[in-house]
């Protein structure tokens, strides 16, 4: 005679059930928090539609034929990027009477001929959420890859340059700091004031 629980399930059934719904569960958690693969399955349309986007490497392709901004007068101001020549590249320019830039934008700032000899940030609208500091943005340091492709690697990815770094002189390692004060949704460049748009 087969056992039956109160709800009318076998208890030979149940374990089966359990262990499914925790091998789904630990899959869902392990893949939640992790950046999505750079695997072109999701278009950079797609996750900007869906109010999160995580950038992958990908994203950054190409940067160099984008709109690009001379902004090295605006990062002697600020102390930064020492002797270089810094331009900045905007994937796509806000709507017109923008009041903060949309989810999905990229700015990537590219210093060379200074100090260090090629540096190359970037900033990008994730949303969600993301970053209470400066709402919505994640910071990136790329490295080209010389594939002909104009094509990064991404070396870190956050709030900030991991422990023990420093960008623009912040104490606390971090981006926002001087980001914030900036006003204009975090973006300090004055070509890309939001107002110019």
């Amino acid at each position: 005679m087969r056992a039956f629980s109160t709800n009318g399930a076998s208890r030979s059934s149940r374990p089966w059930r359990v262990r499914a719904a925790a091998a789904s569960a630990c899959a869902l958690l392990l893949t939640c928090g992790a950046p999505p693969k750079d695997d072109g399955s999701t278009s950079p349309d797609e996750r900007v539609a869906s109010g999160v986007f995580v950038a992958v490497a990908n994203d950054f392709r190409g940067f160099h034929s984008w709109k690009s901004y001379d902004v090295t007068d605006d990062a002697e101001l600020a102390g930064i990027h020492d002797g270089s020549t810094v331009t900045e590249y905007l994937n796509k320019q806000p709507p017109h009477g923008s009041e903060e830039f949309p989810i999905g934008s990229i700015v990537v700032k590219e210093a060379t001929g200074g100090t260090i000899p090629h540096e190359l940030f970037a900033m990008v609208k994730r949303g969600g959420g993301f970053n209470e500091g400066a709402p919505g943005w994640e910071w990136f340091d790329l490295s080209p890859l010389d594939d002909g492709k104009d094509g990064v690697s991404i070396v870190w990815r956050g709030f900030g340059p991991p422990s023990g770094d420093t960008y623009g002189g912040d104490a606390k390692a971090g981006c926002n700091t001087c980001h914030t004060a900036c006003g204009n949704d975090a973006v300090c460049a004055k070509p890309l004031a939001l107002s110019n748009f």
